[in-house]
């Protein structure tokens, strides 16, 4: 965060876990290891720093840069670390005592991002001043490849078996035979991650490229660009695979499921959009937030989206779990149940034949009957449960009352607000709601004349 901290948070509950891990500037990087034991953290401030994730205290003394550290990264063994800074080098240090292990990787202006190879033999750099990125020995800090020239490329790193190079991106190419680079340039571009060779024509945005990054099978390329779009790309041929997936305002971020079946951009409008990734088309209403929406990134199992956002500071979990093919039969009775409506054989809506009240009713006993690890039972369950006690989504361990406790404590307007629109028909709740509204109200001070 801006305010010079990093937080760790329970993901089901929201709340706090330990203490802020505070730095002397803003924080641009938090990152696990390996093993979940410690956190990695990247300042303005210069530095890096090793936290114990359970305790929140520092492991470590700062690894130390002379300029703002953009990004921090363990090895996959937890080993190592390797850091990229505004003073024109990354660096590799010792993850236990913070010690450096080699002289600095040097480019000709500020470093971007770094990143180990899968197998911790290379590292991989990224300069948008000296327009490359460069492929590193991890133990000798000796080039192994010229310089992949692109203008003002963002960032580098290496797809799982490490054949294959993709520049600013969150993810990679899974058999790593090659490289994508973003750029202010209005382009990406696809690389031979050995030989350093140009692969497809360049994918052209009217903007410049916020990210890019393989499918997990590989074959598709995703990128985002200030042009309001995110495409998706053939890995071979360079052609666009969809329409372009538009927003209202530039695209910060676009990332695969884990599944590569859908696609989730961050953009500057002030949301958050889910897609299809074979169609295109998207498949929830808009996460919004009060800003510019600054990350997006889903969860390991691909239930859960984390949003952050500079415009409101805060960070948002959503349940957008994804069902599987084919809908239950309940689901039409359901709905029609719901509904009081259904289609007849000429596709024209009339008024349903069911028994509404026997309908829910029956449904309601089958799901409790049911396995539930279904994603689909789960929500009907969910649907079917008291609105005023439920979790607040299928997939949280939070209940509604929990939540709006929550937000009376954050004391905020807008956690207030929030607060009364769901605890409508509370008269408990909604007294104290009232209360703390006046309070902070009256802690503004008196309005200013006109």
């Amino acid at each position: 965060s801006k305010d010079g901290t990093a937080r760790v948070w329970d993901a089901q509950s929201g709340q706090p876990l330990t203490e802020p891990l505070r730095h002397n500037g803003a924080v641009n990087s938090a990152q696990f290891s390996p093993d979940g034991k410690r956190i990695l953290t990247a300042s303005k401030d210069g530095t890096a720093r090793v936290w114990d994730a359970q305790s929140g205290q520092p492991l470590t003394e700062p690894l130390k840069h002379n300029g703002q550290v953009w990004s921090a990264q363990f090895s996959r063994d937890g080993k190592r670390i390797v850091t990229a800074s505004d003073d024109k080098t990354a660096r590799v240090w010792d993850a236990q005592s913070g010690q450096p292990l080699m002289e600095p990787l040097k480019h000709n202006g500020a470093v971007f991002s770094a990143q180990f190879s899968p197998d911790g033999k290379r590292i991989v750099t990224a300069c948008w001043v000296d327009n490359t990125a460069r492929v590193w020995d991890a133990q000798s800090g000796q080039p192994l490849t010229e310089p992949l020239r692109h203008n003002m490329v963002r960032s580098a790193q290496f797809s799982p078996d490490g054949k294959r190079i993709v520049t600013a991106s969150d993810d990679s190419h899974p058999n790593g035979k090659r490289l994508v680079t973003a750029s202010d340039d209005k382009t990406a571009r696809v690389w031979d991650a050995q030989s350093g060779q140009l692969l497809t024509e360049v994918l052209r945005h009217n903007g410049a490229v916020n990210s890019a990054q393989f499918s997990p099978d590989g074959k598709r390329i995703l990128t985002a660009s200030d042009d309001n779009t995110a495409r998706v790309w053939d890995t071979q041929s360079g052609q666009p695979l969809t329409e372009a997936l538009k927003h209202n305002g530039e695209v910060n971020s676009a990332q695969f499921s884990p599944d590569g079946k859908r696609i989730l951009t961050a953009s500057k409008d002030g949301t958050a959009r889910v897609w299809d990734a074979q169609s295109g088309q998207p498949l929830t209403e808009p996460l919004i937030h009060d800003g510019n929406v600054c990350s997006a990134q889903f969860s390991p199992d691909g239930k859960w989206i984390v949003t952050a956002c500079w415009g409101d500071n805060t960070a948002r979990v959503w349940d957008v779990a994804s069902c599987q093919p084919g809908p239950p039969g309940w689901l039409l009775q359901l709905s029609e149940a719901i509904s009081g409506h259904g289609l007849n054989k000429q596709g024209v809506l009339e008024q349903t034949r069911l028994s509404r009240a026997e309908t829910i009713k029956q449904i309601r006993e089958q799901l409790r009957h049911e396995s539930g690890d279904d994603d689909w039972v789960v929500w009907g369950r969910w649907f079917l449960a008291d609105p005023s006690t439920r979790t607040i989504s299928p997939f949280s361990k939070i209940t509604v009352p929990q939540y709006i406790e929550n937000r009376i404590k954050e004391n905020t307007a807008e956690s207030l607000a929030e607060g009364e629109r769901l605890a409508y028909g509370n008269t408990s709740l909604l007294q104290r709601i009232a209360q703390a509204q006046e309070k902070l109200e009256r802690t503004k001070g008196p309005k200013p004349a006109t």
